[in-house]
């Protein structure tokens, strides 16, 4: 399959007029649909041009589409089905019985879980700065052993989703995770994608919207959220 965002526009496309509001934040950008469902994604400190939603063709190379376009197909996508298990990713999978975990984008609370029930793992991010992160020169090679890897939604539009997913070994299971994710199943035809963990919002939610404006991040509208997840036929939770 082509890179998700490339597949997505091709068989989702991008109607502006099916737009009813949109918001580019410091940390993240919002898109509201006419519907009301609402869309996210992040932007780790790209400057956002509004070009897209005034208007300009799509264009899969630029980031700044890609990240509006990520947020759109999120708000298109995520409200497809009815879950019925509202749960955080940590308390669905046992990273106990994975011989290796890897974690790419540093989730800093689910680390410190992890850590806390004695479980290895390491932890690349090319955005941020920690004593805990691995070098990145390491990551192909520590992916090519991974059991299990927790992938940030943030690497579909940033480009760097097909080349972590191809460095992973037949057998691994990802679970893809953050609000940023696309909740489509046409994510499984993606090698070894198993659990897409993200987020819904309440429709016409505006609260949410003036938050993101201001410069909110993810733990500034945690409360507008429900963590949510699909799973892949082909994996047993």
């Amino acid at each position: 399959m082509e890179e998700p965002l490339t597949y997505f526009l091709k068989n989702f496309g991008f109607d502006l007029s099916k737009i009813k509001s949109s918001v580019i934040g410091e940390k993240y950008v919002a898109i509201m649909l006419n519907n009301g469902n609402t869309g996210v994604c992040a932007t780790l400190g790209t400057r956002v041009d509004d070009s897209l939603l005034r208007g300009s063709l799509p264009d899969i190379s630029e980031p700044s589409h890609r990240i509006i376009m990520n947020a759109w197909f999120n708000a298109l996508c995520n409200y497809d089905r009815t879950y019925d298990d509202i749960v955080d990713i940590f308390e669905r999978i046992d990273f106990s019985r994975y011989k290796e975990v890897v974690m790419v984008g540093y989730f800093e609370s689910l680390y410190e879980k992890i850590r806390r029930d004695g479980i290895p793992l390491r932890v690349f991010d090319i955005h941020r700065e920690s004593g805990i992160l691995s070098d990145i020169k390491e990551m192909d090679s520590i992916l090519s052993e991974a059991g299990a890897v927790i992938l940030t939604g943030t690497t579909v539009f940033n480009k760097t989703f097909s080349s972590v997913i191809s460095s992973t070994p037949d057998g691994c299971d990802i679970f893809l995770l953050g609000p940023s994710n696309i909740l489509s199943d046409e994510m499984f035809g993606y090698r070894n994608i198993k659990v897409v963990f993200g987020s819904v919002f309440a429709r016409n939610d505006h609260e949410l919207l003036r938050r993101i404006g201001s410069g909110s991040g993810t733990r500034g509208f945690l409360d507008r959220l429900q963590k949510v997840y699909i799973r892949s036929d082909k994996f047993i939770l």
